[in-house]
């Protein structure tokens, strides 16, 4: 039976990319775990002060901030679009050497445009920055959220099927309407459109996948928002 879209962590390579997120997010850069070998050598470095030396030195270099501009986007701190993209291609290789299920879903914000339009960019920001925030606390620690344009986020959720998929899509619909996601000018709820495809069923490869999956939020949308819409079926390779 194919994995379906269940609440319990998974540990390993799957919540990689989640674990260097949340790094990214919280302290600016993605720690490595260091070998007993390079903890001994760390601790003797200490006691002779060298570390100090090389710290002033990283300090003029700002490569933590540099790591962060590089695969954060600067508003809602998710992945930005060049990094997900990158992600979405390893997993689908990954998904087909190994003949498993990965889908994503896709969603926007409703009225996003006209909101940000009426109360100014602050406002709009700060309700990308509450969906992000939302989607973080909301989803598995193995799925990966990203912004993937000026109003759209993506979910890659690996090793879910399509009734794995639909149970988050309903989950994130229904929920999101309950929670205030912006502090700026008033309390904010939304409602969303969300698109949602799975590997191979609706795309063999990313490409084709992402277009599935772009075109069920657009359906989603036009219906009027608050759903979600699952991706027309294509025949696999």
């Amino acid at each position: 039976m194919s994995p379906g879209y269940r609440d319990e962590p998974a540990f390993g390579r799957e919540s990689l990319f989640r674990r260097k997120l949340n790094q990214l997010r919280t302290t600016g850069h993605i720690q490595k775990m260091p070998s007993a070998d390079s903890e001994r050598m760390s601790r003797e470095l200490e006691r002779n002060a060298l570390l100090e030396n090389v710290a002033s030195t990283l300090q003029h270099t700002d490569k933590r901030e540099m790591e962060r501009l590089t695969l954060l986007d600067n508003v809602t701190e998710l992945y930005n679009h060049d990094t997900i993209m990158r992600i979405l291609k390893d997993e689908v290789k990954r998904a087909k050497r190994y003949r498993l299920p990965m889908s994503l879903i896709m969603l926007s914000v409703d009225g996003f445009e006209e909101n940000n339009a009426r109360f100014g960019p602050i406002t709009g920001d700060s309700i990308l920055k509450g969906v992000a925030n939302f989607l973080m606390a909301t989803v598995r620690d193995v799925d990966i959220p990203a912004r993937f344009d000026s109003e759209t986020f993506l979910v890659l959720c690996p090793s879910t099927d399509v009734q794995g998929i639909a149970v988050l899509a309903e989950r994130l619909r229904h929920k999101i309407c309950t929670e205030r996601v912006s502090d700026v000018g008033q309390n904010w709820s939304v409602t969303l459109s969300i698109g949602m495809g799975s590997y191979p069923l609706n795309g063999s490869t990313e490409t084709d996948l992402l277009r599935t999956v772009q075109q069920a939020r657009r359906d989603a949308a036009a219906k009027g928002g608050n759903c979600y819409v699952a991706a027309v079926s294509t025949d696999p390779d």
